[in-house]
């Protein structure tokens, strides 16, 4: 029995000793500042890195965006060897472990968890002067999204914007086409969904407590960015014109012109919105079913408020701050924000939207070589560098708070304020008291 406790001890000894070693030989963690290369020496962008795409192992379309990707990489950095990892796999297991990629892909609302709560991602705002990256072609929304106490830490892959697909063929039944077009106002919008209305349809389907549609109502009439003070650390959701928007679309939802995706009872069973909201990876498989109907359709931009803003997401990618090779790491994830970059991985049917001002309107993302060609591709860029913004409270909001925006919690303010059970004013000021309150808790 004392011999096997002894072996047991032995054994267990080895492997902590093990796994300390391992934490010791660890890579120490990059800031990107102590990396970049004396003034006036270029980086060393050379060596092999491995890319961790864990969409890779979802699809051949995802495999062949990346793999255009990294040949484009290749060819202007022809000293890089670029390792492989398409496996479906969870980044925070690994970055606890140290064995992901020194790049690798997460959505945009995980950027503040994996740089400052794993502290896991090198800031690359240095490398973007080094390698003469012009911020200035990103579109804000997207670029904005990946800022974290002011170090850029996310870079997005893709660009998507809140946007509609609608039935060409009802619209052109009541001949109210010529009421479709992208400088069409929020109040324009609200009138034709009233006129689309009839036994077997209904105006539009907006999925209101999502982050992306909602933002954008809370901005339309009070301004972009006032209602939340990161310097004051408050946010103020009541004053002023602040729910005018979100009135008027619960309005619009009573009256059966408006799907908000809430519960609104018998409104909307049994009919077709005429407008689907949507983003650029969804379009393929609702525009196929419209096609098997034989139903005409198109695109358009959302219509504009008095303040216009169209939500916009993405997923990209990161450097991992305890890479061996960060100069290499760098130039691979900001090739995302060059054309060569965005041209090669938007270019494959597993890509999306390009991101950059001086790509929107060239052809190669908009289906050139097929029937859909002829389509208003223009809907998806539409206006992009002025009214994209950053369509999630994760990527603008302390995720202590954040938290408290969620879905569920947003859905339940507005089914109650389209019950009757509790004004939307009530409802968000409570809300805005528990955020505000908690702020307070965790600032002091």
């Amino acid at each position: 029995m004392k011999k096997t406790t002894i072996k047991l001890v032995s054994l267990v000894l080895a492997v902590l000793f093990a796994v300390g070693l391992a934490a010791c030989t660890k890579a120490p963690i990059r800031d990107g500042v102590v990396t970049l290369p004396p003034e006036g020496q270029e980086c060393e962008v050379k060596g092999s890195i491995k890319f961790s795409y864990s969409p890779g192992a979802s699809s051949e379309d995802s495999r062949n965006a990346a793999n255009a990707f990294i040949e484009s990489f290749n060819r202007k950095y022809p000293d890089v060897s670029v390792s492989r990892d398409f496996s479906a796999s969870d980044a925070s297991t690994r970055i606890s472990s140290g064995d992901i990629g020194d790049v690798f892909y997460f959505a945009e609302v995980s950027a503040y968890n994996y740089a400052v709560t794993q502290n896991a991602l090198m800031p690359l705002e240095y490398y973007m002067q080094v390698l003469e990256i012009d911020r200035g072609d990103v579109f804000s929304g997207i670029f904005d999204a990946g800022l974290i106490n002011n170090h850029l830490y996310y870079v997005a892959r893709d660009f998507n914007q809140i946007l509609f697909i609608y039935n060409a063929s009802q619209v052109n039944s009541k001949a109210l086409t010529n009421q479709i077009v992208p400088e069409w106002t929020w109040a324009q919008f609200l009138d034709l969904c009233a006129q689309l209305t009839d036994d077997d349809y209904y105006g539009a389907s907006l999925n209101l407590p999502y982050a992306p549609v909602f933002i954008p109502f809370l901005e339309a009439y009070s301004g972009r960015g006032r209602w939340f003070d990161l310097r004051d650390k408050k946010v103020d959701l009541t004053s002023g014109d602040t729910l005018k928007a979100l009135n008027e679309a619960i309005d619009a939802c009573k009256k059966g012109h408006l799907n908000l995706g809430l519960s609104s009872g018998d409104l909307f069973n049994n009919k077709e919105a005429v407008f689907n909201y949507l983003v650029y990876p969804t379009i393929n498989s609702t525009a196929q079913t419209y096609d098997s109907k034989a139903v005409e359709w198109d695109l358009i931009n959302l219509p504009l408020f008095p303040t216009p803003s169209f939500g916009a997401g993405s997923s990209g990618v990161g450097v991992f701050n305890r890479t061996s090779n960060p100069d290499a790491a760098a130039a691979f994830a900001l090739h995302f924000y060059t054309q060569d970059g965005q041209r090669a991985f938007n270019g494959q049917t597993g890509g999306s939207v390009p991101l950059l001002a001086s790509l929107k309107d060239d052809d190669f993302w908009k289906h050139p070589n097929d029937e859909w060609s002829g389509k208003n591709w223009d809907a998806c860029v539409y206006k992009a560098e002025d009214y994209a913004t950053v369509g999630q409270f994760a990527c603008i909001l302390p995720p202590e708070i954040s938290s408290l925006f969620d879905s569920s919690a947003l859905l339940q303010i507005l089914n109650r304020a389209l019950s009757g059970q509790q004004s939307l004013e009530d409802g968000m000021a409570a809300l805005e008291t528990k955020v505000n309150g908690k702020w307070t808790s965790i600032s002091g």
